[in-house]
């Protein structure tokens, strides 16, 4: 979705996207992994409908995990802008504060820091849009935010059907949070899919390749929609590799009527 981000996938992904559509919103989520016994909380706000197109959003996310025999929790907060240049290139910035607490073979590490993203998304038609988003770029130096270039194209020739392709290239890190993380080289992520949107209901299908744990995977997801919300769910299901996951997810979103 880096191409077409609106909504909280601005902030998540690219948040130069959250200029590419009017709309105000506020959405929480609820997302699980079973690799590592993740559960992440998430609520966010989003608005775009300035009369200039200027867009903004504030979020959190709450994280719990038990990576590699350790504990792990955290939060993390912030907030973005979007700024359109005409019809055709938009730009945006995410600014945000991580906190993050590891225990592990009896020894307690917190990272906390400031970070930053910066995406750029240019729609020269209106059914296709390419993205180029940099994560992280005051890198603090953990895993939970690695220093990254991510890249997306989104096509939607069709009336509600449009079509995606991201790429990700994380830089290799050591985590000093962790006295049992092992340093890692790039890693290269990418990923694909489609989304079928209808009067009152959207589905999702996709998959990819994670480039740290090596793994193959497909996702997909339903929503059920009305014109003062939305009610999603999704799963996504590795297919190869040595340490299989599942991750599943569920959110609720609320379009604020802006007249």
């Amino acid at each position: 979705m880096r191409a077409a981000a609106t909504g909280d996938a601005g902030p998540m992904l690219n948040p130069s996207g959250i200029s590419l559509m009017h709309s105000y919103s506020a959405e929480s989520a609820y997302a699980y992994g079973s690799s590592d016994s993740t559960h992440d909380i998430r609520v966010s706000v989003v608005d775009s409908t300035s009369g200039l197109n200027v867009g903004g959003a504030l979020f959190y996310t709450y994280h719990k995990g038990s990576p590699a025999g350790s504990k792990q929790s955290g939060q993390l907060g912030g907030g973005s802008l979007s700024f359109p240049l005409g019809d055709v290139v938009f730009l945006g910035g995410t600014a945000k504060y991580i906190d993050l607490l590891t225990e592990s073979n009896g020894c307690t590490f917190i990272k906390k820091g400031f970070t930053l993203d910066a995406g750029v998304t240019v729609r020269p038609m209106q059914y296709l849009a390419v993205a180029v988003v940099g994560y992280n770029l005051t890198n603090p130096g953990i895993s939970f935010a690695p220093l990254a270039i991510g890249g997306g194209l989104s096509l939607s020739a069709f009336p509600g059907l449009l079509l995606l392709l991201d790429s990700v290239l994380e830089r290799g890190y050591v985590d000093p949070t962790s006295p049992q993380s092992t340093p890692h080289g790039k890693a290269y992520y990418v990923m694909g899919g489609g989304e079928y949107l209808g009067k009152s209901i959207a589905a999702r299908l996709g998959g990819g390749r994670d480039g740290l744990n090596k793994n193959g995977y497909l996702s997909g997801g339903m929503s059920a929609v009305s014109p003062v919300g939305s009610l999603d769910i999704s799963v996504r299901q590795d297919i190869s590799g040595d340490r299989k996951g599942t991750y599943v997810g569920v959110a609720a979103r609320l379009f604020v009527p802006t007249n």
